[in-house]
């Protein structure tokens, strides 16, 4: 697979949002960003502000630990439990909004559901980036997301040393980096099911595409149909133009999975120095065989990591199905620095930490295992 390197990534990001805009990209994702140096590595940033508008989880901390958690609730059918946990969710939102939460600038963001970080990144130059920001944006707290120990644990060290605090975000599933006859016999087995569906229904994938309009538009379509419709409408509202961009700036490298001539499937995938994330999946809901569709691209996610060597981060949600082929549980965190803000937004922030670690960690581990 042809990937672009880091600095070839973010260059081509950073002249898509300039040139095309987050309202035509996706609209929830409005915010400034831009491009800032840690060390040698440019890596993106996004600096927001307190909206009454109900933004997309990857900007909004409020979002992610309010309106995220309430929908949440309700997927999960949690019923008269729900009646127990919402006055204080309904607390967690008061302290959301006197933290100001939003009014945050966040280091290595892309906006998507998962942030991967380039090699190497020092130790020094985490401390100068952080001081810059700090200097330059004495009113924001400074945020990291997307940050694990089994990728970033140098990472998640100079940032403790820098003097941000980890704040529980989600569990994410990192598969072993090795070949797929490699796993475990049972994890393998299930992995190779799988993949015997695509050829016993007649499918066929398309790799490498460079997408065209029309083909932009069903994948923006297909995403839709899974991320906003079965998930939450607080994901990132990708726009057509989006995948059109992505696909021709060689930003993420699309798949598509086709009946005969028709998409019914597609994955979009990132990749930082050879690890591997799929911010973009979906797949016709409508289609007759729509309960088998998920099994085939995630084990078409599986082959290409494996096939070409790359470590594969497979982010937040089906933990079991994903534990059951291989994946390995790791909790991440988005790391926060407030030192340089009022005490009274200081205290609000260790409340939110507070309730982050003690109560939407243990609850969080509770219901995915």
């Amino acid at each position: 697979m042809e990937t672009l390197s880091h600095l070839e990534l973010v260059q081509e990001w950073d002249e898509m949002v300039r040139q095309h805009g987050w309202a035509n990209l996706a609209d929830n994702l409005d915010c400034e960003s831009g491009l800032i140096e840690i060390g040698d590595k440019l890596v993106p940033y996004t600096k927001n502000k307190m909206t009454k508008e109900t933004l997309c989880y990857t900007i909004s901390t409020f979002t992610h630990y309010y309106h995220y958690l309430r929908e949440e609730m309700d997927i999960v059918g949690l019923r008269f439990a729900k009646l127990i946990l919402m006055p204080p969710l309904w607390l967690i939102g008061f302290f959301l909004r006197f933290a100001k939460v939003d009014q945050a600038f966040t280091i290595n963001n892309f906006g998507l559901s998962t942030n991967l970080f380039p090699k190497d990144l020092s130790a020094i130059g985490w401390e100068n980036a952080v001081s810059t920001v700090e200097k330059s944006n004495p009113n924001h707290a400074i945020l990291v997301r997307s940050v694990n120990r089994g990728l970033n644990s140098k990472d998640y060290d100079a940032l403790i040393d820098c003097g941000f605090k980890p704040m529980f975000a989600r569990n994410v599933l990192l598969f072993p980096h090795k070949p797929i006859e490699q796993f475990p016999r049972r994890k393998r087995r299930q992995i190779l099911r799988d993949e015997k569906l695509e050829h016993k229904l007649g499918f066929r994938w398309l790799s490498g595409v460079t997408l065209d309009e029309e083909m932009s538009a069903r994948v923006a379509d297909l995403y839709d149909q899974l991320y906003l419709g079965k998930y939450s409408k607080n994901n990132p509202r990708f726009t057509p133009l989006f995948h059109y961009e992505c696909s021709n700036r060689k930003i993420l490298n699309y798949q598509l999975l086709l009946d005969e001539e028709q998409i019914i499937g597609v994955l979009g995938m990132k990749v930082v120095d050879e690890v591997a994330t799929t911010p973009i999946l979906g797949y016709d809901h409508h289609h007759p065989h729509a309960n088998l569709l998920y099994r085939i691209i995630t084990a078409k996610i599986t082959r290409t990591s494996s096939d070409n060597d790359f470590h594969r981060h497979a982010s937040s949600g089906a933990n079991k199905f994903k534990q059951l082929r291989g994946g390995v549980t790791n909790e991440e965190f988005t790391m926060v620095k407030t030192s340089h803000l009022s005490l009274w937004r200081r205290l609000n922030w260790g409340l939110i930490r507070f309730m982050a670690q003690k109560i939407g960690r243990p609850l969080t581990h509770k219901f995915e295992t």
